[in-house]
């Protein structure tokens, strides 16, 4: 069998060299990063299965697809990329995509796609692709298993991201990481896999600018504009946006409740952006299930963002490695702990409870307003100086 790969990022073209030369050690693979290589290499030799990147430097692998899928209908033809859209669909079938490989991925799943192309010798046709996806709920269970990825709130505040990007200053990194939480969780990974021995760790977006530096966050806000989808679905937009005005409804309640001179401003603002990540996460899987070109009716995609709101906020709050104080934080937003009650996470409960964020749960609202109010001596005793 002849394979083409065609990725510019050399990593991933060798993972891909080295799984399908581990699968058939005969296998003749050849490399190339660009567009116009790929399709100078096309006009002599017709590969057997084609592995195109989506963002090439030179042009987009839709068309190196096209070139093959003219000269050789029964070759197999995949597409790697890490922003399926809805018109990416449309546009991937009428270009003749036989399959897409979405961007990241896990060793052992890429090795058992490709290990079922090489075992067949029919045409995989993308309408069967959809197909194998199954029902929604099974569709988010195995996203669990999978890295997952926030999307952006909606087309528009995207492509306003990608066109600002190159000449952000720091007031709109930080007014865009606010508005985005995909942006801040990505910026403080990012930053904190940079930490050195001795430096505090990045609790904010402020702190992920002084780490990381002006040219590397317009960068990162340009590669997530491109990389990432948006919300599209208007019922998964409204959903967002009450999220969005939740999470203001809680500000003005800890504002309001003096927090800021407990908490420090910088992780008080990040707590809040990352207070619903959970249900975030779920909507944004389910906007790349619908991108797929699946349905869902609107009652069980609320239905199911509830159920799967918890499972999918501990995921990536594990994957993106926020930072623990963060996970506290807002972990303080729906339940306390029995022991060792901290007046910054006591004030946070207080905010999420009156203002609905979380549960009413009337008793513990009281209990947790006398404990605020004794005395400042007896305060002490019971909710440390330093919390």
């Amino acid at each position: 069998m002849k394979v083409l790969i065609v990725e510019d990022d050399p990593w991933i073209a060798e993972l891909f060299s080295l799984v399908i030369r581990d699968l058939d050690a005969n296998t003749d693979v050849t490399l190339f990063a660009s567009a116009v290589a790929a399709h100078n290499y096309l006009r002599d030799t017709t590969p057997d299965l084609l592995i195109a990147d989506l963002n090439l430097p030179d042009g987009s692998g839709l068309d190196v697809v096209r070139t093959l899928a003219r000269k050789a209908p029964a070759s197999l033809r995949l597409l790697t990329t890490a922003n399926i859209s809805r018109q990416l669909v449309l546009d991937a079938r009428a270009a003749g995509i036989t399959e897409f490989i979405a961007k990241p991925f896990k060793v052992d799943n890429l090795r058992g796609r490709l290990a079922r192309l090489f075992s067949t010798e029919t045409e995989l046709t993308a309408t069967a692709d959809m197909a194998s996806i199954g029902d929604l709920p099974s569709f988010l269970q195995a996203r669990l298993q999978s890295p997952l990825r926030l999307a952006w709130s909606t087309p528009a505040r995207q492509q306003q991201a990608a066109a600002s990007a190159a000449r952000l200053n720091r007031a709109g990194f930080i007014q865009l990481a606010e508005a985005e939480p995909l942006l801040t969780v990505v910026a403080l990974n990012r930053a904190n896999r940079q930490l050195e021995r001795g430096r505090d760790t990045c609790l904010s977006p402020e702190d992920a600018w002084e780490r990381l530096g002006q040219t590397a966050c317009r960068e990162l806000v340009q590669r997530l504009a491109q990389a990432r989808i948006a919300l599209e679905h208007p019922l998964l937009q409204q959903l967002a946006s009450d999220l969005a005005g939740q999470q203001q409804r809680l500000g003005e309640a800890l504002t309001r409740l003096g927090a800021e001179r407990t908490i420090p401003a910088g992780a008080l603002r990040t707590t809040l952006t990352c207070s619903r990540l959970g249900e975030l996460a779920v909507i944004s899987a389910i906007q790349h299930f619908l991108n797929y070109g699946q349905q869902a009716d609107e009652a069980s995609m609320r239905e199911l963002i509830n159920q799967h709101a918890s499972a999918f906020g501990n995921s990536i709050k594990i994957q993106q490695q926020l930072p623990f104080l963060l996970r506290e934080l807002t972990g303080a937003l729906f339940h306390l702990p029995a022991t060792g009650l901290r007046k910054d996470r006591i004030l946070l409960r207080i905010a999420a409870l009156e203002t609905g964020f979380a549960s009413p749960e009337p008793a513990q609202l009281e209990q947790l307003r006398r404990l605020i109010k004794l005395s400042a001596t007896a305060a002490v005793d019971i909710l440390p100086a330093d919390a």
